[in-house]
């Protein structure tokens, strides 16, 4: 609703919704319409509205900082760029558990992630204890072993010489899952967004594909050993990098195939 004390009839919540906001012509004042509850809580107007005049519930706390009209000025393009491109996929991990509250820091990140029509079903795992991660890690690799022949062998000898090709060893892992089919886009930019943010926080990650496939494929390992029941979206692992993993200037990579870039101006 409104709170019609603070509000100075500016038609903003108006602009930022159309749908359940509307112009009352013979009371002159704005109006929440939404009779069938069907308002999907994106906050936009609660956002946008300069003298909080909104009345909502059932949120979570709503921040504001400097600089979030402006966000541009919070970082510069060079900075953010150079950080970005130095995200690394890390294979190697200290041994050392990162803190509840530095791992409470990534996922308060992702979960401002954007998702189509603010859809807010992803559920993420943590998977911390070593046994339960070798466990995990063991069981990937036999079902690797008995469905793909490119990786059977390698899987194999890994397997025979105690080599974690799966968690590397990782002190955390990090299983995305929903009960909602629409999820993948969403899924992929919260771990975006969750793999940036542990960088800045001295951690390290990589994607891990073959968990993955082997989550949405096998029922037995999703299910008894993960703790998982839906669609699995995405694996990623997540510690303090090991020394050994340094990196001292950025491979290189091919640009995107681009239509259109020539009709812009300079």
């Amino acid at each position: 609703g409104i709170d019609y004390e603070k509000c100075n009839n500016c038609q903003i919540c108006l602009n930022a919704c159309s749908r359940y906001f509307r112009l009352d012509k013979e009371q002159n004042k704005i109006v929440f319409d939404d009779p069938q509850n069907l308002c999907d809580s994106c906050g936009r107007c609660i956002a946008r509205c300069k003298e909080e005049a909104i009345i909502y519930e059932d949120f979570d706390e709503i921040l504001t900082f400097e600089g979030v009209q402006d966000p541009d000025t919070l970082i510069s393009y060079e900075t953010l760029h150079k950080f970005m491109i130095s995200k690394r996929s890390i294979r190697g991990y200290k041994n050392k558990k990162v803190s509840r509250d530095i791992m409470e820091k990534v996922l308060n990140t992702m979960k401002y992630a954007p998702t189509g029509a603010n859809v807010r079903t992803l559920q993420c795992t943590i998977i911390s204890d070593d046994d339960k991660i070798k466990k995990l890690s063991e069981a990937v690799m036999d079902h690797l072993i008995g469905s793909s022949s490119s990786y059977s062998e390698s899987s194999k000898k890994a397997k025979e010489l105690g080599i974690d090709r799966i968690f590397y060893r990782a002190p955390h892992v990090l299983i995305i899952h929903s009960k909602n089919p629409g999820d993948a886009m969403n899924s992929t930019i919260a771990l975006s967004y969750g793999m940036l943010s542990a960088q800045s926080l001295g951690l390290a990650s990589c994607w891990i594909g073959l968990a993955h496939g082997a989550l949405i494929k096998n029922k037995q390992i999703r299910e008894q050993i993960a703790g998982i029941n839906g669609f699995v979206w995405g694996v990623i692992i997540l510690g303090y990098p090991h020394s050994s993993q340094r990196y001292y200037r950025l491979p290189s990579r091919p640009a995107i195939k681009t239509k259109g870039l020539q009709e812009l101006n300079n």
